[in-house]
């Protein structure tokens, strides 16, 4: 049998339904701040062509009506070696 005082001993107690939910909500207000400040933020020029080039992907557009991004860097010409070091 335990009694209160070895309850109190422990130093820690049972917390309450009332207590979990309090500390549940001020939980969930914080992450949702945390999400609205996030999708709040302007998206950069490059990722926003290149969600524009997704997505006219996507909806089986051709890709006339969109420049293809190459990963911010100009084409390779002929005779230039490539990243790969071989001559294109």
């Amino acid at each position: 049998m335990t009694t209160q005082h070895q309850k109190e001993a422990s130093g820690m107690r049972t917390p309450h339904r009332r207590d979990i939910s309090a500390r549940q909500d001020l939980l969930g207000r914080e992450l949702r701040q945390l999400f609205d400040d996030y999708t709040q933020e302007d998206m950069p020029d490059d990722l926003q062509k290149l969600a524009e080039q997704l997505q006219a992907a996507f909806e089986g557009r051709g890709e006339d009506e969109s420049e293809p991004v190459q990963n911010g860097k100009d084409e390779v010409e002929a005779g230039e070696p490539g990243p790969d070091g071989a001559e294109r």
